[in-house]
């Protein structure tokens, strides 16, 4: 099976074409840039790199998958409209990834804390032991993810509040932080959760492709703030 994977939900934009057998990573084309570029920018022409390179067409891809959230729902929503059009385009299913999953495969084995900055002082956060999913995806701060995981030995941390939410927890002997390579997004990685997502039967039309936000936009948040804050001078 042949797919491409494209993720585009924190700073790093990444795209792959990946081959997987009987679910073995066979052969892959994979481009990750993290740099000052937008991903209107930049997700496209990845993707472009890594069809050209690997040596394939678009119509040869048999499935599309995304990380679709959480993270920047500017990123979020770039990622998941573009591999809608693909896929309507070639009439072809599509995969909804967690961010959160993809960041986690990139490590593998033991308890792995995925944490993303979700600014506000919270993290998008998913808890995973040896791959499996220990928690569902949520927006929490750092004291109540640490209380979750305090008691667990050696927890690796990965994504790209790493280094903040290690930071908040001065204290916290068990927290290893990921190496700098696994840290961020990985196409590769959303490609391996898309085929296992494929094989369960997970699979979804384009139409049916939906970002994954864990809470509402900026923009919206600070409409609602001002409208709360027009009723109460209203009701002085």
């Amino acid at each position: 099976m042949l797919i491409v994977a494209l993720d585009s939900t924190a700073v790093t934009a990444s795209a792959a074409v990946v081959e997987i057998n009987e679910g073995r990573v066979s052969t892959f084309g994979l481009f990750t840039v993290k740099n000052k570029l937008t991903h209107s920018e930049i997700l496209l022409p990845l993707l472009e790199n890594a069809l050209t390179q690997y040596g394939a067409d678009i119509k040869d891809i048999d499935l599309f998958a995304v990380s679709a959230g959480p993270g920047s729902f500017t990123g979020v929503r770039i990622g998941a409209a573009t591999v809608k059009g693909l896929a309507f385009a070639e009439n072809k299913p599509c995969v909804s990834v967690s961010a959160l999953e993809a960041l986690a495969k990139n490590i593998g084995r033991g308890y792995v804390c995925a944490v993303m900055d979700a600014r506000r002082d919270q993290f998008y956060t998913a808890l995973f032991k040896d791959g499996e999913r220990i928690t569902e995806d949520e927006a929490l701060s750092a004291q109540e993810i640490y209380e979750r995981i305090k008691n667990f030995d050696d927890v690796t941390v990965c994504g790209d509040g790493t280094e903040k939410f290690i930071s908040l927890c001065p204290n916290a002997g068990n927290l290893f932080p990921s190496s700098m390579t696994s840290r961020d997004q990985n196409a590769l990685s959303v490609a391996v959760c898309g085929y296992e997502k494929y094989i369960k039967d997970e699979a979804i039309t384009p139409k049916e492709l939906k970002p994954i936000y864990l809470r509402m936009p900026q923009a919206e948040r600070e409409k609602l703030e001002r409208e709360k804050a027009k009723k109460e001078e209203e009701n002085k």
